[in-house]
């Protein structure tokens, strides 16, 4: 989006933003159970309830906090058999991701067990990256549940690696701390157990590793430290999935707009901050890197109704829903400003090109696409 907006008026729009109030932060929907006492929201209770939910990571027990894993510190939350990761600068579906905990609890301490020949239990899959086989029901399990990543029905079997990883161990006989032996098999994010007395699929049960890594629940964060800047916005209905990176005005005054990137006016307003959220970003190649897709490239196909996530560096979603779209002049920036409520502001540019020595430097019009909260 080229830069000709008027100095004077982002000037005023800076000074009326910093005068105003900032909204309440918005609610974010939530499912709590009365289980354990806590609740999933965002992007954590999405991917739970897109990944197998109950049978795969159990119930929470702890809230969403903050943690350093790997030397990394990063949003997560515990359940019974899973630690999810937020990652929200990647993107779908690896902006959440499994703990190792299977890799972690061996690590700490292999208790061994007594191996078992499963050779002849069903069909076995060797896996190359550990030269460990699983077999029989194992197997099936393993393949039963997977992450989503090609939207398709059905689970593959790198579906199937990308959320339990690969074996660490054979097949062995464990007794656990109720007294009894079980036939288990390791994997890097999770621990299979088999209890023939069970009917299928509940023969084969994922371990408690959640539990038995024993996180400490710490209390949520304040609300005004939860707010964070904006990290991604997707657009499922134009295919837009895009990074977002804070910016400014430059020493003139102009909006400065990443290349490929959807710029975030910093001195615009937080998701969930009850103001106006502005982005902007550019719909054109540029001809120095042409393979790469402007992110604003589709805007225009967007129609009211259309849904637009926003999800913030602490990986909080935020569901808006797109009600109009205008028409304006570069000068006319009062859809930068402060509007009283809370809503989404994408700005792009639409209209006649103008060309100057064979490049586009600019377009008659600026395309305002106004998204509100969904309800």
């Amino acid at each position: 989006m080229p830069t000709t907006l008027s100095h004077f008026l982002i000037t005023a729009a800076i000074c009326v933003w910093l005068a105003s109030p900032h909204g309440a932060l918005a609610q974010r929907g939530e499912r709590c159970f009365a289980e354990t006492g806590y609740c999933i929201g965002g992007r954590i209770r999405e991917f739970w309830e897109q990944n197998g939910g109950l049978r795969v990571f159990g119930y929470p027990i702890t809230p969403l906090q903050r943690e350093t894993i790997e030397g990394r510190s990063l949003q997560v939350q515990w359940f019974e058999r899973a630690r999810l990761e937020l990652h929200p600068t990647n993107r779908r579906p690896y902006d959440v991701q499994l703990g190792r905990l299977g890799a972690e609890l061996l690590a700490r301490g292999d208790r061994g067990g007594t191996p078992v020949n499963v050779a002849t239990s069903g069909e076995c899959r060797l896996f190359p990256q550990t030269g460990i086989s699983a077999c029989g029901p194992i197997l099936a399990a393993w393949r039963s549940a997977g992450l989503q990543l090609d939207g398709q029905p059905g689970v593959s079997e790198a579906e199937s690696l990308a959320l339990f990883g690969v074996p660490l161990t054979e097949a062995r006989l464990e007794t656990f701390a109720d007294g009894k032996t079980y036939l288990v098999q390791w994997f890097e994010r999770g621990r299979f157990e088999v209890h023939p007395d069970n009917p299928p699929p509940a023969n084969v049960l994922l371990g408690l590793l959640g539990r038995e890594y024993g996180p400490v629940a710490r209390a949520p964060e304040a609300a005004t430290a939860v707010r964070s800047a904006p990290a991604r916005i997707v657009a499922g209905e134009i295919g837009m999935d895009a990074r977002i990176v804070p910016v400014g005005l430059d020493a003139q005054g102009m909006p400065v707009v990443p290349d490929h990137d959807v710029g975030w006016y910093n001195r615009s307003a937080l998701p969930g901050q009850g103001e106006n959220v502005v982005l902007w970003g550019h719909v054109l190649r540029f001809s120095y890197a042409p393979r790469i897709p402007a992110p604003f490239a589709r805007l225009k196909d967007l129609r009211p109704g259309a849904r637009l996530t926003l999800y913030d560096s602490n990986g909080a979603a935020f569901d808006y829903v797109v009600t109009r779209q205008v028409w304006v002049r570069p000068t006319e920036v009062e859809w930068m400003l402060p509007q009283g409520n809370e809503r989404l502001t994408l700005i792009s540019c639409i209209g006649d090109k103008v060309i100057v020595g064979r490049e586009v430097i600019d377009m008659s019009h600026r395309l305002i696409t106004i998204a509100e909260p969904a309800r």
